[in-house]
């Protein structure tokens, strides 16, 4: 649905235009919302205009600019401009089960970063931000597994760690398979072409959801191993 509106340009006047579409997610909170227009504005010598929204959600009510580039004269005269950008985005925060936030707070740590630098378009630093966080998650994996042997495994290269001290199928295979994606982020040149940062973001969820699948049927084997309440 359109919006006709009064946008103000920077000599003081103003401006019939027509907003071809509105903004129904907010960049801040990421709901499905229908924004209330505060303001539009002309950005003159560019064929642009920006108008600014708040969001009606009662746990967020945050400001956010939506623009728009100008395409033809509409009907009624308004100048008709098409939605092309959002901002700024605040970056989703991931969740995480809380065997796997207790098990490597630092994973979680980085992995809010990666989402930080996605929400910003940073596209070259997202792979390589997995590739560290998946490093971290194995090896504090590895040794909640191997007491004892802390510094040997936090010395040992990922790829070889993950040989030597993951032994269940699963994650080692998994894992195994995001080392070599995540390694082509790091590198200059790529061995997997077929594949890109989105097959990486869901090798490690397969290996956090492994992790979390052998943690907890462990700490229940644990806890109810007698066949007594």
């Amino acid at each position: 649905m359109h919006i006709d509106v009064q946008a103000q340009n920077v000599a003081g006047g103003a401006q019939q235009v027509r907003l071809l579409q509105q903004p129904d997610t907010c960049p801040r909170c990421h709901r499905s919302v229908h924004p209330r227009l505060l303001i539009a504005t002309i950005l003159e010598g560019k064929d642009l205009a920006q108008a600014i929204f708040r969001c009606t959600h009662h746990k967020c009510q945050e400001v956010f600019i939506a623009t728009y580039r100008s395409l033809n004269k509409a009907p009624a005269g308004a100048l008709e401009h098409e939605l092309v950008a959002v901002g700024p985005v605040k970056a989703a925060m991931a969740s995480f089960p809380e065997a796997i936030a207790s098990l490597s707070p630092s994973f979680v740590a980085i992995y809010a970063q990666v989402n930080e630098a996605e929400s910003h378009q940073l596209d070259q630093l997202v792979g390589i931000g997995l590739r560290k966080a998946l490093e971290f998650l194995i090896k504090d994996y590895a040794v909640s597994e191997h007491p004892g042997i802390e510094d040997e495994i936090r010395n040992t290269q990922l790829g070889p760690c993950i040989s030597q001290y993951i032994s269940d199928t699963n994650i080692k295979e998994c894992a195994k398979r995001a080392a070599w994606l995540g390694n082509d982020e790091t590198h200059y040149t790529r061995k997997w072409e077929s594949k890109d940062v989105s097959d990486l973001k869901l090798l490690v969820k397969l290996t956090v959801n492994w992790i979390e699948n052998v943690t907890l049927t462990k700490k229940y084997m644990a806890e109810m191993n007698t066949g007594k309440a």
